[in-house]
């Protein structure tokens, strides 16, 4: 089968751009050939030395910062912005650590994010997405500072941060915390480059976007393309290969990171990452090791809420997590507070009503979709079809419609 696909089509299927053949694990700063812990078994002592780690990471990195520099942490209701607050306030004043975090009010990342920073006594700045208004020249400044094509309204909100605190901060980052614990790490690992390549290519796919025989071009194309030899590596299964060397590298690090600014991400210290490759499989699932690792280390963050397990602590019984789940689903419409009824787990902003409601982000979407008819790169009976199916809920085209939005400002900022 003819693997043609335009750098188009892969963007708008994946939300960023795949190149296969560029495909690296190097980014980790990981010792691929250390044996750390060869042949221990017991959890104690993988939580013990998992704490001293973390903690060390985290002094050390501390200690090559200016002294004097104020720390901007991005903070949410998940467990690693929560681990970096714990190292930050082991080893600063908090009158150098300032918290922030963007979203909508009674989402878990803003409440929760308000109820720890009351709790320790550290100032938060607080970026209300209900208040953005998504201009086009501003979207166009935070695709211009991308190094690779990724979403550009995504990457603007993170950007927020580092536009209102400037260049002489240290930020810190959480890149890689999640994932390296085992974040969706697949119960059974694919057994051959084509199954892994499948399920990588349905992990997050744009929806109702494109055909099964346009999926088994990807397939021909990644198993073909990608360099398998370079991100060959025992520590983690073809899966973790993929997602670590092609998706983590090319997408979310894009997205979270950019030039003129320091930048700090603990999880991808040598100290941690040889660390955490070594710690045995079974503790893998449901990121078990990591987060006792995360709570022996900082015992009083954990006893507040948390949004992994649905607004309860880290510490919750099963029955209480679930109960966090279902009160979660209901809050939308027993406290109707938000008109979009967005989930507390809602990341930024419920992206799918805001296109459907007039408003800042439907207006300079709608904009830039017209820009983008001019370029005859698709068909514009195709592109006003999926706008209007969506705006009268036939489908749910929303990440296709924002992939399109961000293509165009992307285009106009030469990055394609």
């Amino acid at each position: 089968m003819k693997a043609t696909i335009s750098d188009y089509e892969l963007y708008l299927y994946f939300s960023y751009l795949p190149k296969f053949s560029e495909a690296s694990l190097q980014w980790l700063n990981c010792d691929f050939e250390n044996d750390f812990g060869k042949g221990v078994d017991k959890e104690a002592w993988w939580v013990s030395e998992g704490v001293k780690a973390f903690k060390e990471t985290m002094k050390a990195e501390i200690a090559s910062t200016n002294v004097n520099a104020t720390h901007i942490l991005p903070l949410s209701g998940g467990l690693d912005s929560r681990a970096i607050l714990g190292g930050l306030l082991e080893n600063l004043p908090k009158s150098q650590i300032v918290a922030a975090t963007y979203g909508i009010p009674g989402t878990w990342d803003l409440e929760i994010a308000q109820t720890i920073t009351r709790e320790f006594g550290i100032r938060h700045e607080v970026f209300n997405l209900q208040d953005e208004k998504w201009e086009i020249d501003q979207l166009l400044a935070s695709a211009t500072r991308l190094k690779n094509p990724v979403s550009v309204h995504q990457s603007h909100v993170r950007q927020k941060i580092n536009n209102h605190f400037g260049s002489d901060c240290v930020y810190w980052s959480g890149l890689m915390g999640d994932s390296l614990a085992g974040s969706d790490l697949p119960k059974t690992p694919s057994q051959d480059k084509t199954e892994a390549v499948r399920r990588h290519i349905n992990l997050y796919p744009t929806h109702h976007y494109k055909d099964q025989i346009f999926q088994e071009k990807i397939i021909t194309k990644a198993v073909s393309e990608c360099s398998w030899d370079r991100i060959k590596q025992t520590k983690y299964t073809l899966d973790q290969q993929l997602d670590f060397g092609v998706r983590q590298r090319l997408l979310t690090q894009q997205i979270v990171l950019f030039n003129g600014f320091i930048f700090k991400t603990p999880f991808l210290s040598s100290l941690w990452t040889n660390f955490i490759s070594n710690v045995p499989c079974q503790w893998f699932q449901d990121k078990h090791l990591y987060k006792r690792v995360i709570r022996e280390s900082f015992q009083e963050l954990w006893k507040l809420p948390s949004g992994s397990t649905f607004g309860r602590p880290i510490s919750a019984s099963k029955f209480e997590i679930f109960l966090g789940r279902v009160i979660a689903k209901l809050k939308p419409y027993i406290v109707p507070k938000d008109p979009y009824r967005s989930h507390p787990r809602t990341n930024y902003i419920n992206w799918t009503e805001s296109l459907r409601h007039k408003g800042n982000l439907q207006s300079s979407v709608r904009e830039t979709l017209e820009s983008l008819k001019h370029r005859a790169i698709f068909r514009n009976a195709e592109l006003d079809t999926w706008w209007l199916d969506h705006l009268n809920r036939k489908k749910d085209y929303t990440v296709l419609l924002m992939n399109l939005s961000s293509l165009e400002l992307l285009l106009q900022a030469g990055k394609f």
